[in-house]
């Protein structure tokens, strides 16, 4: 029994001590940029985070993903005129990315062991001068959606 004790408290004081140093890399990936800069950087290392931009001429954004998960709403963003990039680096985790029906998505992507799934507005639905939004996802065990639909929260 005082075995079985020791073991439970070693993974509760282990498993806290790894999501600390997760918190505390994710704030240095993050350094001081905000979302709602035009170019910011969001990181999720054993845990999730939950991120509305509301970037007014938005160029880069980018994620880091380990053990975790990304919300990121770009609806109230606008994109720069020359358009908009979004790097996701993303193992064992996931992103989801929800942007304007009026903004025409373009996705480059390197997956091994997961998917990237795209529910954006056809190219030919929209009009030749829409915004572009370019897309490189980078993902290892893990999935990304980008969606012109609503953004549920990691915790639901």
């Amino acid at each position: 029994m005082r075995r079985l004790f020791k073991f439970i408290v070693s993974f509760v004081v282990v498993g806290a001590a790894m999501w600390a140093v997760g918190q505390f890399l994710s704030k240095d990936y993050e350094g001081d940029s905000d979302p709602d800069d035009d170019e910011f950087r969001v990181g999720a290392i054993l845990g999730g985070r939950q991120v509305v931009s509301r970037a007014t001429s938005l160029r880069l954004a980018s994620a880091r993903v380990f053990m975790g998960g990304v919300d990121l709403d770009l609806r109230s963003a606008t994109l720069d005129p020359k358009g908009g990039h979004v790097s996701l680096n993303v193992a064992a985790g996931g992103v989801r990315i929800a942007v304007p029906p009026t903004w025409m998505v373009v996705v480059a992507d390197d997956v091994v062991g997961g998917a990237v799934e795209v529910d954006t507005t056809p190219p030919e639905d929209l009009p030749p001068d829409a915004p572009v939004l370019t897309v490189e996802a980078t993902v290892r065990s893990g999935g990304v959606m980008i969606e012109t639909g609503e953004v549920q929260s990691v915790r639901e």
